[in-house]
């Protein structure tokens, strides 16, 4: 019968998570669980209710770097079961980002091609068409991007949001079906976990010029906002990547 690591953990093996990148912080300390034989093969993780309240993350936080974790083959999760430790060799988290980068970097760059496409049509529709309802949509995540602090903003979806509520302000059904497939395709990719918090942030303040065009009423500056939104991502993963090689 597989052993379950709770039974002899105590608070002292866990420090709070306090890292800009908090799921690679727990993987740094899964790791040193390992190392020093707290958590050995074959045995069961504690609950993600008590790993949360020990490191006190978010579900989000924990999920992600346990996803990481299954990846490498270091994890398995069952069904109603939990998650075993499958592999003692944990690799370093800033390693692997930077392999996943390198994996992901030309698939994110095409995506961002079809998104800017259509998305800086749909920033002049929205100009043009937003109701006063739609325009508090649009710019609610950015009043709620400024009021969180930074290390919650990687648990939010609140990039997402701007983007499709701008998709349904457009009042173009077809390319707001659009959109959303290439946003949705584009979250699965992972650009998030690639990032910092901080570069996170930085990236969610650009949205302020595309909402302020669209608030103004003015199209082509809602174009050229959004076109500028998309070089600046595209800068950041071509930066990120020659950092990580």
């Amino acid at each position: 019968m597989d052993k379950d690591a709770a039974s002899h953990l105590t608070e002292a093996d866990f420090a709070p998570v306090r890292n800009t990148r908090l799921s690679e912080e727990i993987i740094k300390q899964i790791a040193s669980l390992v190392e020093r034989g707290h958590i050995t093969l074959n045995q069961r993780f504690p609950s993600e209710r008590e790993l949360q309240q020990r490191w006190r993350v978010s579900r989000p936080v924990l999920r992600e770097a346990f996803r990481v974790l299954e990846t490498q083959g270091v994890v398995e999760s069952r069904q109603g079961g939990g998650r075993y430790l499958r592999s003692t060799r944990v690799l370093d988290p800033s390693k692997l980002r930077s392999s996943e980068l390198a994996a992901n970097r030309d698939v994110l760059l095409r995506i961002w091609e079809a998104r800017e496409a259509v998305e800086t049509k749909l920033a002049e529709l929205a100009a043009e068409r937003a109701t006063p309802e739609q325009l508090a949509a649009i710019e609610r995540p950015l009043l709620a991007i400024a009021a969180e602090p930074s290390e919650n903003l990687m648990d939010l979806d609140l990039n997402g949001e701007f983007h499709g509520a701008i998709a349904k302000a457009a009042a173009n059904p077809i390319l707001e079906e659009i959109s959303e497939r290439l946003l949705q395709t584009s979250k699965q990719v992972g650009f998030k976990s690639i990032v910092g918090v901080q570069d996170w942030r930085a990236l969610q303040g650009e949205h302020q010029p595309i909402f302020e065009a669209i608030r103004d009423r003015d199209p082509n500056a809602a174009r050229l906002a959004m076109v500028d939104h998309f070089r600046n991502l595209r800068q950041r993963v071509l930066a990120a990547n020659e950092t990580n090689t």
